[in-house]
């Protein structure tokens, strides 16, 4: 027992000691990392202030900064009357028509809020006002307002997911979200949240029918085939985008 003893001790030690430098030398490296991700996010942060920094200086000396200024107590009356933070009202009206109050677009929306007229009709109708087209207040009021019912649609989705969603429906119009909604639901995603139902917006095109005739018996969207889906991403992604960074510097 003894002589066994003398042959396997000094192999039991010297594996012992290869196993605590192995042990010291994943130490040392995972340390390494760890302090290569702290100094990586610590850089991040620096470079994020920063450029939020020289957003805020720009925004504030830029005539664009001036108009959200000037707007500012209507913007803020009517989102907080209609539940919405005015930071994001005004990213919206950015992305919208840049603060130009004579903005049109090719389809012929008009105004700060890009409105268009059978729309401003509606709500011409539902809030007794009647230059929403013309009155560059009251075409805020009405898009506000126009945002707010879109937004009443998705009372199941948590609040990020339900202003993206809300947002997609002012842009493209309610019914391709919900079609968007409908595939989703084909695949058994949840329907309230934007990331699921984002990509479907691309799938309405008629050249998907393969598709469609899974989900709908008719064989195709029940309002229509949607070919504006880029559009309509880039519409939600950077207003909201733009909200986060607006929550930083104003």
């Amino acid at each position: 027992m003894i002589r066994f003893l003398s042959y396997i001790l000094p192999v039991v030690v010297a594996f012992s000691l290869v196993a605590c430098r192995q042990s010291t030398a994943e130490r040392r490296i995972s340390n390494g990392r760890a302090d290569s991700l702290l100094l990586h996010r610590v850089r991040q942060r620096i470079e994020d202030k920063k450029r939020l920094e020289e957003l805020r200086t720009e925004l504030m000396s830029s005539e664009l900064g001036r108009s959200i200024a000037h707007y500012k107590p209507i913007i803020k009356k009517y989102a907080k009357r209609y539940g919405f933070d005015w930071r994001l009202i005004a990213a919206q009206i950015v992305q919208e028509s840049g603060f130009q109050t004579k903005a049109r677009s090719h389809v012929g929306a008009r105004g700060l809020m890009q409105l268009m007229p059978y729309t401003a009709r509606e709500i011409s109708q539902e809030l007794d006002i009647e230059y929403i087209m013309k009155n560059p207040r009251e075409n805020i009021t009405a898009g506000i307002y126009h945002l707010h019912k879109q937004y009443r649609l998705f009372s199941d989705a948590p609040f990020a997911d339900r202003t993206k969603l809300a947002l997609a429906s002012y842009n493209a119009g309610a019914g391709r979200v919900f079609d968007a909604q409908d595939i989703a639901r084909y695949f058994k995603l949840q329907t309230n949240r934007w990331i699921n139902v984002r990509p479907y917006l691309a799938m309405l095109k008629k050249s998907d029918w393969q598709l469609h005739l899974q989900v709908w018996p008719e064989g195709r969207p029940r309002h229509g085939y949607f070919y504006g889906y880029k559009e309509t991403i880039n519409y939600v992604e950077s207003i909201w985008a733009t909200y986060i960074d607006y929550c930083k510097i104003m």
